[in-house]
Parts: C-alpha cells; structure tokens; sequence
C-alpha cells in the first residue's frame, strides 16, 4: 500500500461508542468509513442511512464478501470480538478491536495468534495510550520534575442502573466493571512503570448477577512504585490520575480522556493542554491508519504482547473475586 493510499475501514456492532468512532475518524485524514456490519440487517440499514454510511451488511461475513476493505473496528459486545476479529484476519483486512480485545486470555491469544499467523494488523483499540497530553507527562516524569515516583492513584467509576440484562452486568456478556473500565486505571499504571505489577491485592464486590461491580487493587512495581487502582460500575469514582513523586505531583483530570496536565512542583503550579481534534479516539484511528500504510502487522505504542499481559492480569483478577463467566465454565 502506498503511502497516500486511503485506508477505507468497515465497522462491526453499531452500539453507542460507534457514534465516538464515528466523530472521530472525520478528522483523520486518509481514512473513512464505508461499511457496517451487526447482526440485526434492518437494524444495520437504519443505523448506516441515519449516519450517511454507504453500506450496510447483516453480518461481518457478508461485508467481507461485498466490500474491499484495509481495516475493521469491532465494538460488539466483549464475547462476540473473537469470532468478528478472526473472520476479518482471515479475509486478510486488518482490525481495531475496542478493548478488552477478548473477554479472557484464552480469547486474545486466539485472535492474536491468527494475526500473527496471517501477518495482518491487529490492534487492541486502547485509546489512551495515544492521547497526546502523554507525551507531556512522560517528558515531566522523565526530566524529573516530580523528582522519583512513588505512586499513582486512578480509578474510573460511574453509578449505574442495575439491570441483570444489560451488558455490563450480564456474564453471558463478560459484563462487570474490571473488563468496561478496569483497564483503564491498570493501563496508566503499566504505562507510568512499565510492567505489570510484582505483587498486589484485590478486594471487590461481586453483584447478585456474578460479575464483579466495584473493585480496588492496591499494587507494587518493580523499582519500588506503588498504585492504587479502582473502578466500578455502581459507583462514582473520582476520574482524576494522580501521579506523586518525592518533589511534587501530576494531576491528569478524567485521565482516560485527558487532553490537559496539571504539574505541582517548587510550590509552583504549570498546566499543559492539548484539545483534541475531535474526542479523542482520532489517535489509535491514526495509529491504525499509520500501520497499515507503512505495513506493519503490530502497533509499537500498543503491542500485542501487552494486550496478551493485561488479559491475563484481568483473568488473576477475576479469579481472585470469583468472576467466572459462563461461557467459561466448560474451559473455552
């Protein structure tokens, strides 16, 4: 593919994060949307006439069949990103899958196996990691301008309706907060230190349907750096990042989607802000965009081999609350 080639993506599941992607692949320039695929035809049809998108398919088979596409972003439900991400691998079309890439470790490997097999694009769609207000707080940490770092703390919760069927309490839908936002705060952290955690403890609540709804891990890194983590389906957990070292601290409000930091130091106090083009998913678009042109088969900033680490880190997890979703039962 050359190197001004437009990159023309499909999209499987028309939920509400869809609108996100939606907004944001408009501002990435080389890239548009010309399919959509769910599992209800008439219900796709609607939803591409409502968003001026060419075509519309009642399977991700049939679109691969109809249509000549470099890339797929799957955002069905957690269960369902295997199938939809093997059959496009298969078709030999890269794929963004939005995070958790599987609901387990089992599910990840098979899609990341079958992509490396193939040699074509894969990526977990963990957008933070490409917000540009990273950047800045990397350079802070790393002219040690908080001096050394001792500990972050993130959480990420909101207070849901409980209801049994709603995917994020449904476990035939991997629901529970772990999966839906968990990720976030464990991802910072692992971006902060740079591995996953030596040790850490777990305490959390599990919700009459069997998924967890409110989780805290404390957690310890190598080289001595602490994090408390947290996230919740049940509860409004403050979305601030807090990142504190031995001479000051960084702050990064609503840090899954920051585009603004917050440095304390000396008594002084410097702020950073980079709005984003559009909502902030433009980032991992361009990524994808990035990759596929040049011909790569793996994000650098977003490997598979750390999906493969925080699906596993999830599935201790569960193990240690009890978390085990049905489809799971018979060793799938």
């Amino acid at each position: 593919m050359a190197e001004g080639d437009d990159i023309r993506f499909g999209m499987v599941g028309h939920g509400h994060i869809s609108g996100q992607f939606l907004a944001a692949i408009e501002v990435v320039e080389g890239a548009h949307l010309g399919a959509v695929a769910g599992r209800d035809s008439g219900r796709a049809s609607a939803f591409a006439h409502a968003r001026g998108i060419p075509a519309s398919y009642g399977s991700v088979g049939e679109m691969l069949d109809a249509e000549q596409l470099d890339a797929v972003y799957i955002c069905t439900p957690h269960p369902s990103h295997v199938d939809a991400a093997i059959a496009c691998i298969d078709a030999g079309v890269a794929v963004l899958v939005e995070k958790p890439l599987a609901p387990n470790l089992a599910g990840a490997t098979r899609i990341v196996t079958a992509a490396r097999d193939a040699g074509v694009f894969a990526m977990e769609a963990m957008w933070t990691r490409f917000l540009p207000i990273y950047e800045v707080v990397r350079r802070w940490v790393d002219e040690g301008r908080i001096g050394e770092v001792r500990q972050v703390t993130a959480s990420f919760g909101f207070a849901a309706p409980v209801m049994p069927e709603h995917r994020l309490f449904n476990p035939d839908l991997a629901g529970g907060s772990l999966l839906d936002v968990g990720v976030y705060p464990l991802t910072i952290a692992h971006w902060l230190y740079g591995s996953q955690p030596t040790e850490y403890g777990v305490v959390g609540r599990v919700g009459e349907t069997g998924v967890d709804e409110i989780v805290s891990i404390a957690a310890s890194y190598p080289g001595g750096g602490l994090a408390q983590l947290g996230c919740a389906t049940v509860a409004n957990l403050d979305l601030n990042a807090v990142i504190s070292g031995t001479a000051g601290s960084i702050e990064i409000p609503v840090f899954f989607a920051a585009d603004r930091a917050i440095l304390r130091a000396g008594g002084e106090e410097e702020i950073e802000e980079i709005p984003h083009r559009a909502n902030g998913f433009e980032y991992e678009i361009q990524e994808v965009v990035d990759c596929v042109r040049a011909g790569r088969t793996e994000s650098e900033r977003m490997p598979l081999s750390l999906t493969l680490e925080m699906a596993r880190l999830c599935d201790e997890i569960r193990g240690r609350l009890g978390v085990v979703y049905p489809f799971e039962k018979g060793g799938s």
